[in-house]
């Protein structure tokens, strides 16, 4: 993984043990820290949920890895890793909470049948947000428009308007010798399980918990369908679950999402109208 792109590591010399801390204030040990370059961003300002979910999960043992974002995840600082306990890990920015990652498990039930990749083209096609200005639309990961993005743009699946479907060729700028890098694997995760209902209604909603495992991670060049579907919806949180497969069809990446939609939507579509 290149630290020219997202710095991961323990600490490793003294300086930089006495920058985080013998321990957090509460006895808690530092295991290391967390960056998060400033386009890797999601909304406007902090970073895309799935980029950050993916780093923070690097810190915990286990093949599948829950995350919790409790507040958004700034960009361009330093955060402290801190041992929980318990088996994961909570990040603190500046003694404040901001995500906690442990191991986790993946719900029971079988996946839908994946689109085919130019099904997933043309379900990208079919996003409803295009040419909309919102807070989500200069996303890294699914941002029509970001030239430096990674394109990978969910739409409705045709015929089933209640799954999202988005193709990705992964691209040598999210990958380390010739491999996607693991964060890049949620990020496309992530924005791939935002809810359908919630996309074709223009609702914002946020990343709130991410249970992830990645089998393997993708070549450079390789053509990848990424598809979701919804466990549940209740009020303002929605339950989702996403998969990644290649061109033989085999899943190669899994996850469960849970998403909240903001209180306040028109005030965040003002918002990001001025920004």
């Amino acid at each position: 993984m290149s630290a020219l792109i997202i710095s991961l590591h323990s600490p490793s010399t003294s300086a930089e043990t006495h920058a985080l801390g013998s321990d957090d204030g509460h006895g808690a040990r530092p295991v290391g820290t967390v960056l998060i370059e400033r386009h890797l961003n999601g909304p406007r300002g902090s970073a895309n949920g799935g980029f950050a979910a993916g780093s923070i999960a690097q810190h915990v043992d286990g093949d599948t890895v829950s995350v919790v974002l409790q507040s958004p995840v700034p960009l361009g600082r330093s955060l402290g890793v801190f041992d929980d306990g318990a088996g994961g890990v909570v990040v603190r920015d500046r003694r404040k909470d901001v995500a906690r990652a442990h191991p986790g498990a993946l719900v029971a039930a079988a996946a839908p049948l994946a689109p085919s990749f130019a099904d997933a083209v043309h379900a990208r096609e079919r996003h409803p947000l295009v040419g909309v200005r919102h807070a989500l639309s200069d996303c890294v990961v699914c941002g029509p428009r970001r030239a430096d993005g990674m394109h990978v743009t969910p739409g409705p699946v045709v015929g089933h308007d209640d799954r999202l479907a988005a193709p990705w060729t992964v691209s040598g700028a999210f990958a380390h010798a010739g491999l996607a890098w693991y964060p890049a694997v949620w990020a496309a995760l992530d924005c791939t399980s935002y809810p359908a209902a919630a996309l074709e209604q223009g609702i914002l909603c946020l990343l709130g918990t991410m249970t992830a495992r990645v089998d393997r991670r993708p070549r450079v060049g390789e053509h990848l369908v990424v598809h979701s579907w919804t466990r549940e919806a209740r009020g303002r949180r929605y339950e989702t679950s996403v998969a990644m497969v290649d061109a033989r069809g085999d899943e190669i990446a899994r996850a469960d999402a849970t998403w909240i939609a903001l209180r306040h939507q028109k005030a965040a579509a003002v918002a990001s109208r001025l920004r």
